[in-house]
């Protein structure tokens, strides 16, 4: 159970005649599990209203308006408990036909809690109420400083591990890193030693074909010298007999 008081801005139609004058309404809030419990008070007639929400009537909204019933409940509670209220929402007391609105204005006008009033004998239940919360309030305010303090310190450990599971994450990947490093460089030094190798072999290769070569052009050199002597002596054997014939 949670209860509020809050002072939220009436929401009026002025025709040409009335002034701009600003009009508040107070409210009252008991929150129980099945129901909200409102006592109204409107500053233009001083008249106290009280009302009856009940939970089970804002689930059919929320369905209605195709909307989570935990969010739906969610709006309208924090704004029947905000200070001068939630922007976005209007507050409307209407009392010809007694009833409490709480309209949603997004662009268009939606409907969120429409209630039947029934007049209260007098307005001290209100100022009762009021001094109650006042008088709740330095025990609330301090229950509020412990939870506040627990939440630092659950907060204040999530950031320590936070940190330290990031430093490990780091180390993680950097011995990764360091290891793919040496990977690399295990590789090149392969590539290096088969190229060296390659070339080594390339320039053995080289060496042994130009020490091959003049033995070939040598042969070939005694061949053609072989050939021009065997013309040589042939045909100084023609011309032998041809001498002796005449002779």
């Amino acid at each position: 159970m949670s209860e509020h008081l809050v002072k939220v801005l009436h929401r009026t139609q002025l025709s040409h005649s009335q002034t701009d004058a600003k009009h508040f309404i107070y409210i009252y809030s008991k929150w129980l599990e099945d129901v909200t419990e409102l006592q109204l008070l409107l500053t233009t007639s001083n008249t106290s209203y009280r009302a009856t929400l009940k939970h089970e009537e804002m689930k059919g909204a929320a369905d209605e308006l195709e909307q989570s019933y935990v969010e739906f409940l969610a709006e309208c509670k924090e704004a029947l408990t905000t200070q001068m209220g939630v922007p976005g929402f209007d507050y409307e007391l209407d009392e010809q036909q007694a009833r409490f609105r709480l309209v949603k204005c997004t662009g268009f006008e939606t409907l969120y809690v429409d209630v039947p009033l029934r007049k209260a004998s007098n307005c001290y239940h209100l100022l009762d109420a009021a001094i109650e919360i006042a008088q709740r309030q330095p025990t609330v305010d301090a229950g509020q400083v412990g939870a506040g303090a627990s939440q630092s310190n659950e907060l204040l450990i999530e950031y320590e591990q936070y940190i330290k599971d990031s430093k490990l994450a780091e180390k993680k990947l950097l011995k990764k890193f360091v290891m793919l490093i040496n990977s690399k460089k295990q590789r090149i030094e392969e590539l290096e030693r088969r190229l060296e190798e390659r070339t080594q072999n390339a320039g053995q290769d080289t060496d042994t074909d130009i020490e091959e070569q003049p033995a070939v052009v040598n042969q070939e050199g005694d061949q053609d010298d072989d050939n021009d002597s065997d013309v040589y002596a042939g045909a100084t054997q023609v011309l032998t007999q041809k001498t002796r014939m005449r002779e």
